[in-house]
């Protein structure tokens, strides 16, 4: 069976642009759930899916058939379907 290894471009994991990605989190967190925060949120490829099954719909645009992307993600945007989603699996601190 072949692997299949997507690149990323690394400069989203380095400073300026991952500081500039966090704060853009920060922000969306005081506005609403972001998909970044659900450990339901796993990564294929180039794509952030739902391990339980929900179809990622991108706030304010069209419907996407491979979830969201991966940058999208790390920038705080969210799907709608995680605003009132029961199987929101957030991450606690305590």
């Amino acid at each position: 069976m072949a692997t299949h290894i997507i690149e990323v471009d690394s400069q989203i994991f380095r400073n300026p642009m991952a500081a500039e990605l966090t704060n853009n989190r920060i922000k969306a967190r005081q506005k609403r759930r972001i998909t970044y925060d659900c450990m339901s949120a796993i990564v294929k490829g180039s794509a952030v899916l739902c391990k339980e099954g929900h179809k990622f719909l991108q706030i304010g645009r069209k419907p996407k058939r491979n979830g969201l992307s991966l940058l999208s993600v790390l920038s705080g945007r969210s799907s709608s379907i995680c605003q009132n989603c029961r199987d929101f699996d957030e991450e606690t601190t305590e």
